[in-house]
């Protein structure tokens, strides 16, 4: 028996994976594997050709569907929510495998809290930056720094909160890869198409269909603040005989096709984790997604549907309390993410307003970052009314 350990194995399942299969072929065996040391314990024996697959289930212990037994698949090794499986036939003749939806979730989950606290210690250090230069200006860079026996302490927490920001980093891109890879197993697995059309149009195609007038370009700003503005003006858009073609990758430029007026229903939905079966329900019941959106902290679909005149417009989800729970997650989401700018910017902005009126003078770097701040303050103070005003809107509808 011998023990490994590789404390990021789970950022890379099929790295992961592979790494298993070649210590079959020299002889060792999963026996077990252990969550909190990050490692896994094999057994020597004879060497053998084994596939295996690591899967994560909520539930404990997770169990293979008959389906899966009867193609050769057996659990070795579980820890926690986490299993592996193996197969000693070839690889050629499995049929079957592992859902992979459970790890990509559990790895957008922490993906998305990494993004978040990266953004906040990248904003605080540029407020601090920010601060440092506004004294340094108005004492006219004459700066004393403080000796004192405690700076190595300062400075030991410098390099733990950096090397802990440059593993945050190396965290979102390594997961990022991994659903990335992980996504792509299955030939069923969901595409993102940013157009309507079956047939792309080249650059030059756009541009001539633009010269005569066939194609149209808009652009909307911030819609993902209003969804349901973007949503009427899509439709309207549609009913004029202008047909969405497609978006471009920001979610920001939309083309439309000229034609014949039609009556589509659009909707705009925010998921904060999605996976395969989200698009899946939704393209069997009818609806087809025109834009998804590849932000880390902005998960935004945009799906249409088409509907025959006199008939009920189709609707995304029937119930109004989940459009409601919809509109309150796209309020909480964003106000999380812009209040606490909105007051970083709020403080420094005032002691630059009092540094400011107390000492006038001319023009400095000083008065260009206050109104910095205030631009920032007031544009990300538009964000939260206007994604709080779009909850209202549908509460009172």
């Amino acid at each position: 028996m011998k023990t490994y350990t590789k404390p990021l194995w789970s950022y890379d399942v099929q790295k992961t994976e592979q790494w298993l299969t070649d210590q079959a072929k020299a002889g060792f065996r999963v026996k077990e594997m252990h969550r909190f040391k990050r490692g896994f314990t094999f057994e020597k024996g004879q060497p053998k050709d084994v596939t295996y697959r690591i899967g994560y289930d909520k539930i404990k212990p997770a169990t293979l569907s008959n389906t899966m037994r009867n193609d050769g698949w057996e659990k070795v090794a579980q820890s926690g929510k986490w299993y592996v499986i193996a197969n000693e036939r070839p690889q050629a003749e499995v049929t079957t495998s592992t859902s992979r939806d459970a790890i990509i979730k559990r790895n957008n989950f922490i993906y998305y809290a990494f993004m978040a606290i990266l953004i906040y210690i990248t904003c605080a250090t540029l407020a601090n930056v920010a601060l440092i230069t506004t004294t340094t200006i108005s004492s006219d860079g004459n700066v004393e720094v403080e000796e004192s026996p405690l700076w190595i302490i300062t400075y030991t927490g410098a390099a733990l909160v950096t090397a802990f920001y440059l593993f945050m980093i190396y965290s979102v891109w390594k997961i990022k890869k991994t659903n990335k890879a992980l996504s792509t197993e299955s030939p069923s697995t969901y595409r993102t198409p940013n157009t309507l059309e079956k047939k792309n149009l080249t650059k030059a195609e756009e541009k001539q269909l633009k010269r005569e007038g066939i194609l149209i370009k808009r652009r909307k700003f911030g819609w993902m603040y209003a969804p349901d503005k973007l949503e009427k003006w899509l439709e309207q858009m549609a009913a004029d005989g202008n047909r969405l073609h497609r978006i471009n990758r920001l979610g920001i430029t939309f083309y439309f096709r000229k034609g014949e007026p039609q009556s589509i229903k659009y909707s705009a939905d925010y998921q904060n984790l999605s996976n395969d079966s989200y698009f899946e329900i939704h393209r069997q019941a009818g609806w087809k997604e025109v834009f998804s959106s590849k932000g880390a902290l902005q998960k935004w679909t945009i799906w249409s549907k088409e509907y025959e005149e006199g008939e009920t417009q189709p609707a995304l989800y029937s119930e109004q309390t989940h459009k409601l729970k919809q509109a309150k997650k796209v309020a909480l989401s964003y106000t999380a993410l812009f209040l606490p700018l909105v007051l970083m910017y709020i403080y420094i902005a005032s002691l630059n307003t009092f540094y400011i009126f107390r000492n006038g003078g001319e023009w400095s770097i000083v008065n260009s970052n206050t109104i910095m701040f205030f631009i920032c303050i007031l544009l990300f103070g538009t964000y939260i009314t206007k994604t709080w005003m779009y909850y209202f809107r549908l509460r009172r509808a």
